[in-house]
């Protein structure tokens, strides 16, 4: 479905539908595609490894830029690419609430990319393998079938993915291969094959850091300072543009379907539809950057809520390894030297640190992340009222800016950076609800979900992670006057809003639904009655008596 107009231009919210992203031709992204790889591929590639070598893909879904697929090319004869579906991924619930772990939408935006890193693959001479169980069964299973000495795999950083890992690897060791695998003496003396783990997923690299996981700032900035100063951006691996041999293999298996996934397909007809893959992904990249030049201007535009080209929208493709980091960056360098530098250009790179960061920090706390205290182990008293819960996961909440953001994310799975924190605050300091739902409800709708960010953002903005102001408060009134000013967001996914003067669509009152709870700061009409808002902060969340700012 192409878009029927463009947000930005439009006169009326309602006159848009559904706007893919991105939002190029089939031929314009395989252009973009051929064009991209070559740039990234170097002749001067040579393989010195012998035997077979397995890639295990996980959350690194993509072929440029691909240290896993980079290594065992080049450490072998042959490479064998494996994709396992795991029950545990697509059809377990969620940690506390039991949500499902994986919605529909994300799981469609998977497949997607599963598709088009096969057809990618296929290109340069492989394929990809895809089964269906755990991959601690699986992939000693093929290793064995295919005598290989070495199975290579994207590290991760979150206990279920890490124990994934270290399940793989005891199996492993009960594998007994010929000893003609092309093991070398390096790689062990033992005649089993081995998990190498390989970094990625984030700009800088983790042996690049001036600190140990251990002694990680607690605070952004002084890990972000610290790392501009000290640390340089690996460049992208060049691969060479032929990847084959491919192993004899009689059934490389189907991308299943959303239904074979126990999932429940859900079609995207209103605001943005996100297409999953690689292809895209760069479609995406020259699209924002080159082809529309938005990127001079994203620091201004940034905070938007409506259409697809207020933000670069790369975090579904960042989550899911269709897109590397370092290639934005590299983008972001070849941009700045090519049409311009400003603040604009460097705060995509800003941003993209704030991702590695919450990586980082989720090695150093490792499983707090998840619990109700957060790294800090705060002791406050949360509700879990399923009335209120209800009412915010289903935008009933009397308020148009938080009812609009959570329509969006239901119906989309995607939400605006600006409306990720406003729904927190919201649910966490004027209802009081465990901080955990809002991030489980998020785990499940999320296209752009990984634990690290996601967990990270709701204890940041819970006041439990990593946050120096640990009562940061977003006011409804003063984000609806700032950032929908003339209430085309709430108007678009609130369509009973459309007919209001445009200056009532976010202060509607009893022209909309009654609001659940009043708000500890803020009203529509200014911010009266802040003492008794904030006595009422105290009682509730056990404040300090520390002043809070509404932002």
């Amino acid at each position: 479905m192409n878009s029927i107009s463009d947000s930005s231009s439009s006169s009326s919210s309602s006159k848009v539908m559904c706007q893919l992203v991105p939002g190029l031709d089939t031929n314009e992204k395989e252009y973009i595609l051929d064009q991209t790889f070559e740039r990234y591929t170097s002749k001067m590639v040579k393989r010195n490894g012998k035997g077979a070598a397995i890639v295990w893909f996980r959350n690194d879904l993509r072929v440029l830029d691909n240290e896993v697929l980079f290594k065992a090319w080049v450490n072998s004869e042959c490479v064998l690419p494996v994709y396992c579906v795991d029950p545990r991924v697509f059809q377990a619930s969620t940690c506390y609430f039991g949500f499902p772990k994986t919605g529909g939408l994300r799981g469609q935006f998977i497949l997607e990319c599963l598709v088009d890193l096969k057809k990618n693959l296929m290109k340069r001479g492989l394929n990809l393998l895809i089964r269906h169980g755990k991959p601690e069964e699986i992939i000693p299973a093929l290793a064995k079938d295919f005598a290989s000495h070495t199975v290579y795999a994207q590290k991760e950083t979150c206990s279920e993915e890490v124990n994934v890992e270290k399940l793989v690897s005891k199996a492993l060791r009960r594998v007994h291969l010929p000893h003609s695998t092309g093991r070398s003496t390096s790689q062990g003396s033992a005649n089993s094959p081995t998990l190498q783990l390989v970094w990625g997923g984030t700009m800088y690299h983790l042996d690049d850091l001036p600190f140990s996981t251990n002694s990680i700032p607690d605070v952004y900035t002084q890990f972000r300072k610290s790392v501009e100063a000290k640390c340089s951006i690996r460049s992208c691996a060049k691969i060479s543009m032929s990847l084959g041999p491919a192993p004899r293999v009689e059934d490389w298996g189907c991308v299943p379907s959303i239904e074979q996934l126990g999932l429940q397909p859900q079609e995207v007809s209103k605001g943005m539809r996100f297409l999953g893959g690689e292809t895209a992904a760069l479609s995406r990249v020259y699209e924002y950057f080159w082809k529309k030049d938005f990127l001079k201007i994203y620091k201004e535009t940034r905070n938007g809520m409506l259409g697809p080209d207020y933000s670069t929208k790369f975090s579904p493709w960042l989550a899911s390894g269709s897109l590397s980091p370092r290639f934005i960056y590299e983008e972001v360098k070849r941009y700045e030297k090519g049409r311009l530098a400003n603040d604009s250009t460097y705060w995509v790179l800003f941003e993209l640190i704030w991702r590695d960061y919450f990586r980082f920090i989720s090695f150093k706390y490792g499983n707090s992340i998840f619990h109700i205290g957060g790294p800090r182990n705060v002791e406050r008293r949360w509700s879990q009222d399923q009335r209120l819960f209800d009412s915010w996961r289903n935008g009933c909440t009397g308020y148009p800016l938080i009812d609009a953001n959570m329509k969006e994310l239901s119906a989309t799975g995607f939400m605006s950076n600006r409306g990720r924190q406003i729904v927190c605050s919201f649910l966490v300091r004027d209802m009081g609800i465990d901080w955990r739902m809002g991030a489980e409800w998020f785990e499940t709708f999320l296209l752009d979900y990984d634990p690290c960010s996601n967990y990270g953002n709701w204890t940041y903005g819970a006041g439990v992670g990593n946050d120096p102001r640990e009562d940061r408060y977003f006011s409804i009134p003063k984000q609806a006057q700032t950032y929908d000013p003339e209430g085309e967001y709430v108007a678009y996914w609130l369509p009973q809003l459309q007919e209001l003067p445009k200056e009532k669509r976010n202060f509607p009152g009893k022209l909309y639904m009654e609001q659940i709870v009043p708000l500890k700061f803020g009203n529509p009409n200014g911010h009266r009655g802040q003492d008794r808002a904030s006595a009422a902060r105290k009682t509730n969340y056990g404040g300090r008596g520390r002043k809070t700012k509404g932002y």
